[in-house]
């Protein structure tokens, strides 16, 4: 196979894979009993048919190989548990070249199993996975379904599919953005933990109660915000009380970031490439929006709406490429290097919400699809991250966390916090949020 060049995010990605193991998983929730050498034969097919074998990497390019040189046995853990399992799989590396960049897995459960992949990262987007776990589910269930013929991987970069050309944005304000957004750092409460330098991760999953999704939407439908916005609210105020992120004299407010998949964004002719394609968001929080819930959010939709209308998440290609720029300057100095993020960018949490509605997902669900569960990974710049996934009337959200900085016990307080305000604030009495 041709082999493609390293787009700006796979090379960040992959500097902070070598800090850490940048990881991410997603999980089919099936119902019935699990048939794993169905599910692994399935399973090896599918890579076959994909050509998506052997990964290698060579300078500054990489290629999958056409075949697997021999089939890939899928992994049953023993203590049966997905949120530990989810935590250990977070923590462990890829071979970084001339292996298969996935692990799959089968859990079963009472009555329904996972059967999910851990993937590095750096070679698939989360959009690109949901095309992954599409064509296994088809191979598993409806083999006449399946594709036949291997994916394409994305040869071109952000530039050409999402630069100023494509995606109508301002080169000149994007350029010239960076200079406040770095500025406005200053003024974000620093991560203040023994354990900056500990990267490793745990993770736990969370449910809101069925049905509670439509009170959502209607409260955001309201104040005229978006469900995500609603969300980042909620986060700052939870991050706010378990994130130790201690207000000073100079630095008083909170930043979160925004996981954006560009795919849906833009106007590129990606289809079904295979590869990375991520933007990011960043939203600021000043002491007097946390005490007030309501100008909180107000505040959160107007910061985003100016970054949906001025190409942001396009434009977050260039500070990208600024932090390649810091990576090589702090060349084998980690601990500079993250004193460098936790001093100029200092983010106590970010979001990477989906809502699977009106895809391949939602077509069978809730029989045998009972959900879908995203995993995504901290890494060096967030702490916190909140995973939350919407199919059906259904809601829920994974929570990855440092150890280090957030406990365990505050990790679970975290989680039902971040729950609690929401279901609160989208309850009918509290039409006023």
């Amino acid at each position: 196979m041709q082999p493609a060049r390293f787009n700006v995010f796979q090379r960040v990605i992959r500097h902070w894979d070598s800090l850490h193991p940048y990881n991410a998983a997603q999980i089919l929730h099936l119902a019935g009993t699990a048939d794993v050498q169905m599910l692994t034969d399935r399973w090896n097919q599918m890579l076959t048919a994909l050509a998506l074998g052997p990964v290698h990497v060579e300078g500054n390019r990489y290629w999958f190989d056409h075949q697997l040189s021999s089939p890939q046995a899928i992994h049953i853990p023993e203590n049966g548990s997905l949120d530990q399992y989810m935590s250990e799989e977070m923590n462990r590396p890829f071979a970084p070249t001339g292996g298969l960049p996935f692990r799959p897995f089968v859990i079963q459960q009472n009555g329904s199993y996972f059967a999910g992949v851990i993937y590095h990262h750096w070679v698939a987007d989360s959009a690109s996975i949901r095309l992954l776990l599409h064509q296994w589910f088809l191979q598993c269930f409806h083999p006449a379904k399946a594709r036949t013929i291997p994916l394409p991987i994305a040869r071109r970069g952000y530039w050409h599919y999402f630069g100023p050309h494509t995606s109508r944005w301002d080169l000149d304000r994007g350029f010239v953005g960076m200079f406040p957004w770095f500025s406005r750092f200053r003024r974000v409460r620093r991560i203040e933990s023994e354990g900056v330098h500990d990267f490793d991760m745990r993770f736990t999953l969370h449910r809101f109660p069925d049905g509670a999704v439509n009170a959502i939407r209607d409260t955001a439908r309201q104040h005229n915000v978006t469900v995500n916005d609603l969300f980042l609210a909620a986060m700052a105020q939870a991050c706010d009380q378990f994130v130790p992120a201690m207000e000073t004299f100079r630095r008083h407010d909170l930043a979160m970031g925004t996981i954006v998949d560009l795919r849906a964004r833009g106007q590129s002719t990606l289809g079904d490439a295979f590869g990375v394609f991520l933007g990011f968001t960043n939203v600021f929080i000043r002491p007097h929006e946390l005490a007030d819930f309501d100008r909180l959010l107000q505040s959160i939709c107007r910061q985003n709406t100016i970054h949906k209308a001025s190409g942001v998440p396009e434009s977050s290609m260039m500070r990208m490429a600024g932090g390649l720029v810091f990576h090589r300057w702090f060349r084998g100095r980690t601990k500079e290097l993250m004193n460098f993020y936790r001093k100029r960018f200092p983010l106590c949490s970010g979001i990477s919400n989906v809502n699977l509605n009106g895809s391949w997902v939602q077509e069978y669900h809730p029989d045998p699809l009972l959900d879908y569960i995203r995993v995504s990974p901290t890494g060096p710049t967030m702490p916190v991250v909140f995973t939350t996934t919407t199919l059906g009337n259904q809601l829920h959200f994974g929570l990855s966390t440092r150890d280090s900085i957030v406990t365990p016990e505050h990790a679970l307080a975290l989680a039902e916090l971040f729950k609690q305000i929401i279901l609160n604030k989208t309850q009918p009495e509290s039409a006023g949020v």
